[in-house]
């Protein structure tokens, strides 16, 4: 699905802010869930179709985010200017000083760039299996996703993003399960989701609001 396909299927424009698309999905996932449509089996195809067009918008901009982050280490390198030592003193002479002609020296600053991503190996590494989990998930390869990112969490313990992604991750697979009435395993998931990254209040509100759904499916 292109973003211009999901911009459209939330009814938001191309400048819409990260708010004003969460603001657009809650009120269609409202509209269109199955729970309140349950005698309108086209709502689920629509519903699915907007939790995609939100889930690849949202990634959009943590994209975005991230670029941004990399310009920022690009700016914040330290350049280092050339000075020159400051001028010995002159011995003192009685004798009638010379006049010479004076000679303006300019230095100028030379700038050492730096990139910080390609002279840190670890950070390399880190950004580049996040990009490749981002793509993992737009193909809908949760398992391999998974695999990856569960990687990640070894290799980088305590980390923000991986955190963040493993979570996200979790959630994705648990919703695919949810569609295919796999409601036990996807329970499993939407807990692993809410234990890995509790402080993400975005975040939780999705996978509680998926748990009650789940809840709902196995009662019935």
């Amino acid at each position: 699905m292109h973003l211009s396909e999901c911009y459209r299927l939330l009814g938001v424009p191309r400048n819409a802010t990260l708010d004003d698309i969460k603001v657009a999905y809650r009120r269609l996932a409202r509209k269109y869930h199955p729970d309140v449509n349950q005698n309108d089996p086209t709502t689920t195809d629509k519903f699915r179709l907007v939790q995609e067009a939100y889930k690849l918008l949202k990634d959009a901009d943590q994209e975005d985010l991230s670029k941004e982050l990399f310009a920022k280490h690009k700016a914040d390198t330290v350049r280092s200017p050339v000075t020159t030592p400051p001028p010995h003193p002159k011995p003192q002479s009685h004798s009638k000083p010379q006049s010479h002609p004076q000679i303006k020296i300019e230095v100028k600053q030379v700038s050492n760039k730096v990139d910080p991503i390609s002279s840190n190996p670890e950070l390399k590494l880190k950004l580049d299996m996040l990009r490749r989990v981002q793509d993992l998930l737009k193909q809908k390869k949760y398992i391999v996703a998974i695999a990856v990112v569960e990687g990640m969490s070894e290799r980088f313990p305590n980390t923000t993003e991986v955190i963040h992604w493993q979570a996200v991750t979790y959630h994705r697979w648990s919703c695919e399960l949810i569609l295919n009435g796999k409601l036990r395993e996807a329970e499993i998931y939407l807990n692993k989701a809410l234990s890995t990254d509790p402080k993400n209040r975005e975040l939780a509100f999705e996978v509680k609001r998926d748990l009650e759904r789940v809840q709902q499916l196995k009662n019935k």
